[in-house]
């Protein structure tokens, strides 16, 4: 980004609410399916138009830098071939810094199109003229193997509980003796893998772990606390 944007007080007030009332409420429809994504840092159900949409929420679901998100958040006109179209992004983020970005999510097919990047470019325009970037999130930047195949595991595992007894003794072994292999903690607690991989998949899903998630999670996964 070039320039940081500041959207106006009315703007502010749109972008807020959104995440109460968002411009367009998803319901079931002949020829469409849509899908609801059990959002655990929103705690509650986020519904989308797509299986990429769906899979682009696990990503913010659990991505440190952002605060809340949401689908379907405001709509808005803009101009191409003289004539003016409204338009609703897929989703608005706010991240941990306070600003807010909307995002598209396309197939690399789609976005790769003449006619799209068009589109998009004039979207994107009006949305700058709000005081906010509207950004573009392809399926390649979405379904990165095995990066999204982790975030489902840890989404598969995730918690809203106090921590365990067990969990607080994991994080006393990591504060003691640094990071530590998967299979380590194994070893120190007596854990089995079927018990310790659940366990350690709630504890990167409240950020209070973290690892390189560009690998597959195994027993050689070697885990660290997050110090905020």
């Amino acid at each position: 980004m070039s320039k940081h944007l500041t959207p106006s007080p009315e703007v502010l007030d749109a972008l807020n609410n959104a995440f109460i009332e968002p411009a367009r409420n998803l319901t079931k429809s002949r020829g469409k399916n849509i899908h609801r994504y059990a959002s655990v840092k929103m705690n509650h159900r986020v519904s989308v138009e797509t299986a990429l949409e769906c899979d682009a929420c696990y990503h913010f679901d659990f991505a440190s830098s952002i605060r809340k998100f949401c689908s379907q958040p405001i709509r808005y006109s803009f101009a191409i071939d003289d004539k003016t179209h409204t338009y609703v992004p897929d989703f608005l983020v706010e991240f941990t810094t306070g600003e807010f970005i909307l995002y598209e999510v396309k197939r690399d097919k789609e976005a790769n199109s003449n006619q799209f990047k068009r589109e998009f470019n004039a979207k994107a325009a009006a949305a700058e003229q709000l005081g906010v970037y509207l950004e573009l999130i392809k399926e390649s930047h979405i379904r990165v193997t095995p990066l999204l195949q982790n975030l489902k595991l840890i989404h598969r595992y995730a918690s809203r509980k106090n921590l365990s007894e067990t969990q607080k003794t994991l994080l006393s072994i990591l504060c003691n003796y640094g990071p530590q292999r998967v299979e380590s903690l194994m070893f120190r607690t007596g854990l089995p893998k079927q018990r310790i991989m659940p366990i350690i998949c709630d504890l990167l899903s409240r950020c209070i772990l973290e690892t390189d998630l560009y690998t597959p999670l195994t027993i050689e996964t070697e885990v660290r606390l997050v110090y905020v």
